[in-house]
């Protein structure tokens, strides 16, 4: 704990819940001429409010496990502070992006059930790397699904930010059925002006539907249910919820800071060299890869 006694290491993240669930407590006058316990911990609500809040704070222990496994020994804990001006010809500012999971509705049911993920999890699933090591599976029981929906859980974007968040999910769904290809696999999204999308879904023989969904109904761990068109329904044993990507809240400070003016798709174009002109001939954005 040595190093995070220093505090130097110690990444804050806007989006960590920072409040502790708070002990359940026997009242003043419970607690009179007697020995009973006054705290009775959590109950089962608090319990996983303070599990979520556990296992989403990433954040440093001061172990130095990442120092001692790294061969190229770029993690240095001792290495000071300082600031460095530079004098460039030239800025290329790297937007990314991210997804903002607070946009997406409740009826799709994020958080409600665990076999409801999104595409971003899902990457993380399929990757070798991953914590499942490209194992697809149901985080409620572990099992193999044998049947995904991918539902776009947006209802509409910028001509090119809605192909941008299509294009992700088709490549995810050609993907998983390489992994499943004896699974069920749908999809629920607009793909009307996106032939090229709807000709590869076809090739990885994955069914499309058009119809928007109404809702995503958690089952306590058995299979979802996807109400989509007019009364229809299906279960799956897995829902991915397809979000809408934008650019990070990061570059937007950034490029606010130098007096640049960006809207929300600006990161999704570019032309020749992939670079986004801007205002100032000495700025640039590089687009989306």
């Amino acid at each position: 704990m040595q190093y995070e006694n220093k505090g130097r290491f110690i990444v804050k993240f806007r989006d960590i819940p920072s409040p502790r669930q708070q002990f359940i407590e026997i009242g003043v006058e419970e607690r009179r001429n007697n020995y009973n316990e006054v705290e009775l911990g959590f109950d089962e609500q608090r319990a996983l409010k303070e599990a979520r809040r556990c296992l989403s704070c990433r954040r440093c222990l001061g172990c130095a496990l990442c120092w001692a496994e790294c061969k190229p020994e770029a993690i240095r804990f001792d290495i000071l502070d300082e600031l460095i001006e530079l004098a460039a010809d030239s800025v290329i500012i790297s937007p990314g992006v991210e997804r903002a999971l607070d946009r997406i509705d409740r009826r799709f049911g994020l958080a409600k059930d665990t076999n409801v993920i999104t595409d971003l999890q899902l990457e993380r699933m399929l990757s070798e790397s991953g914590p499942s090591a490209g194992l697809v599976v149901r985080p409620y029981d572990g099992e193999i699904p044998a049947s995904v929906a991918f539902v776009q859980a947006f209802d509409k974007a910028a001509p090119p930010m809605h192909q941008a968040a299509l294009t992700f999910a088709i490549n995810e769904a050609s993907v998983l059925r390489q992994k499943l290809p004896k699974a069920e696999v749908a999809m629920f999204a607009g793909l009307d002006d996106f032939a090229e999308g709807r000709k590869a879904l076809d090739s990885a023989g994955v069914e499309v539907l058009s119809s928007s969904v109404q809702s995503v109904e958690p089952n306590g761990g058995s299979p979802v249910k996807v109400a989509f068109g007019e009364g229809q329904a299906k279960e799956f044993d897995l829902v991915v919820l397809i979000t809408q990507p934008q650019i990070s809240r990061d570059a937007r400070d950034l490029v606010k800071g130098l007096g640049l003016s960006v809207t929300y798709a600006d990161f999704l174009s570019g032309e020749g060299d992939g670079l986004i002109r801007t205002d100032k001939q000495e700025l640039l954005l590089a687009r989306q890869g």
